[in-house]
């Protein structure tokens, strides 16, 4: 009786996991907000839960499939939301737990996902975990790093080692002495940032409840904040930073939080939960973070390599930095491709406007997963910040810039908000560069994203070849995915003049016709429009611009064998 209920278990586990939709992940785009910089639903200047459910529309129109909320866990605030005192209470600055359930039943209705931020290399120091830590109360004792002094000198308590913090790395310790427990605790962030042993068995549990209770609500996955330093060298050592990161027991605990998740997608059934590494990392070491099909880690850790673009380039140089991660990738699994995010410059202010289109369309053409960041879909540009408006506190005010308020439109604090005084300001290009104006533009950056995210919807994109090329003596970059008989072109010009460029001569197999799908706004073509075989051998490129074409595109598409062996898995 007992091995005939065990063969029905196991035949109705199996049935669940042939219902998980296990592709979604694998070409959807990724849209990061900051909550405090979106939108604002009751007017105290701060953005809010309530308000990005009142936007959910602006996702459906864009062609947006799934969206990373930063954190909005109850906070101190020390780190913008990353210094966590209750994992299981929403910060009431954001709103409620009734807030966020109500955002969640928004989303399933416009059949939209979220990723939350897992912040669980270290917590804030205001934490109870934390508090009881300090005081040795079982069995929190040891959920974090503590160790002695490597001496005391005239009174004073030396570090145990040389190790520095990210943030403050040329002058600042990674270690803070309390005074209470009489001990050192690690912290490899701020100081109210105390780094967990994510060794001990109670943490795991307690982080997997954690884990379990945001996946109840309904959550699709979690990016895994600051991965790489999940676990330091065991025998601390102070001779190098890298001692700090990237260790074997940070993929042996991936490893086991993977197995977690993965049992629980199976049981829930519905789609595949994920978890995506943020591993600022060299190309080689974060690509491990893939795992091996018989050893899964995350489903993918975002390339970062496109926000390294911070001055103009060359065609070679697009072809190098797209091939330099690709040569990384391990055989079936898909990228994740990030141009900006909340740690740095928008990435139009790091080079010219102009690369804000440019780099965009790259992204959103390249084969995987791409990650966009709340703004990039208008071509938002880093604002000016007055030493009276910083709220980085980490980071001097730094990251600001970057996280300036959401330009919906031309009214007041650019449509965020109703009130004039608010938590971060407006960048003072908002009268022009809002969601609402560029909406009525032919040659908007906003329509522009839309174009593409459509485009992204086809087999062709989806599983389509991938082929990219430099051409030295013209200085531009071609990109190629082609799928059965349709083809896409992504041409880009990083020359700052006019080029007149044969583009026959340089296409395998030219088409005789091309349909224009969409272009940077400074390129000078409408999408929709076509060209045959004698513009494109006489094709004017304006400065700093680029241009998709496609040709035959399946007037109903219908679902790729790819797609449909990933659903059988």
């Amino acid at each position: 009786m007992k091995l005939f209920a065990f063969f029905l278990f196991c035949l109705f586990c199996k049935s669940f996991a042939a219902d998980l939709d296990r592709s979604w992940w694998k070409h959807t785009i990724i849209y990061e907000i900051l909550p405090f910089s979106f939108k604002d639903s009751d007017g105290d200047g701060r953005g809010d839960i309530k308000g990005i459910s009142s936007k959910l529309d602006h996702f459906v129109d864009l062609g947006i499939e799934t969206i990373h909320l930063t954190p909005v866990y109850e906070t101190s605030m020390r780190d913008m939301g990353y210094d966590i005192t209750d994992y299981y209470k929403i910060d009431q600055r954001y709103g409620t737990m009734d807030d966020f359930d109500e955002l969640m039943a928004e989303m399933k209705k416009r059949d939209l996902k979220l990723i939350l931020d897992l912040v669980i290399n270290h917590s804030g120091y205001k934490n109870e975990w934390f508090v009881k830590s300090v005081d040795k109360i079982d069995p929190y004792t040891d959920y974090y790093v503590w160790k002695d002094a490597k001496e005391i000198i005239n009174g004073t308590p030396t570090p145990p080692n040389k190790w520095r913090n990210i943030f403050h790395y040329y002058d600042g310790s990674a270690w803070e002495w309390n005074e209470k427990r009489q001990q050192f605790y690690l912290h490899q962030f701020l100081p109210e940032q105390p780094d967990f042993d994510l060794g001990n068995e109670n943490v795991k549990n307690e982080l997997k409840k954690i884990i379990t209770f945001w996946l109840d609500k309904g959550v699709a996955g979690f990016r895994l904040d600051a991965a790489p330093h999940f676990f330091e060298d065991k025998e601390f050592r102070d001779d190098s930073y890298d001692r700090q990161k990237d260790q074997p027991e940070t993929l042996e605990f991936i490893h086991e939080f993977r197995l977690f998740l993965d049992d629980y997608s199976v049981k829930h059934g519905g789609f595949e939960r994920i978890y995506v590494a943020e591993a600022h990392s060299d190309h080689a070491t974060a690509a491990k973070y893939y795992g091996t099909k018989e050893y899964p880690l995350t489903h993918f850790p975002y390339s970062f390599i496109l926000e390294y673009i911070d001055q103009p380039m060359n065609g070679f140089w697009f072809f190098w930095f797209v091939d330099e991660w690709m040569e990384y990738l391990p055989d079936g699994e898909v990228s994740a491709w990030m141009t900006q995010d909340h740690d740095g410059n928008r990435v139009g202010s790091r080079v010219v406007p102009e690369y804000s289109d440019i780099v965009t369309m790259l992204s959103m053409l390249l084969p995987g997963t791409v990650g966009v960041y709340y703004g990039q879909e208008i071509g938002m540009l880093n604002g000016f910040i007055t030493p009276e408006q910083v709220r980085d506190y980490s980071g001097g005010g730094g990251r600001d810039p970057a996280r300036l308020l959401m330009q919906w439109d031309n009214s007041t604090s650019a449509g965020f908000s109703t009130n004039a005084t608010t938590f971060l300001p407006s960048n003072s290009d908002y009268f022009v560069r809002n969601v609402e104006f560029q909406k009525k533009e032919e040659f908007s950056q906003y329509n522009m994203f839309k174009d593409l995210s459509a485009l992204r919807k086809t087999d062709t994109l989806k599983v389509g070849r991938f082929d990219h090329f430099p051409f030295y003596e013209e200085d531009i970059y071609m990109l190629k995915r082609s799928h059965e008989e349709h083809e896409i072109f992504l041409v880009i010009s990083p020359a700052q003049s006019v080029l007149h460029v044969n583009l026959t001569r340089l296409m395998h197999n030219p088409p005789n016709l091309v349909s224009v799908v969409t272009a940077s706004t400074n390129a000078g073509y409408s999408r929709g429009s076509t060209l045959d075989r004698q513009s494109l051998d006489k094709f004017k490129f304006l400065p700093l611009s680029a241009v998709v074409f496609e040709t035959n595109r399946p007037k109903n598409e219908k679902k790729s064998k790819e797609s449909e062996k990933d659903d059988n898995l």
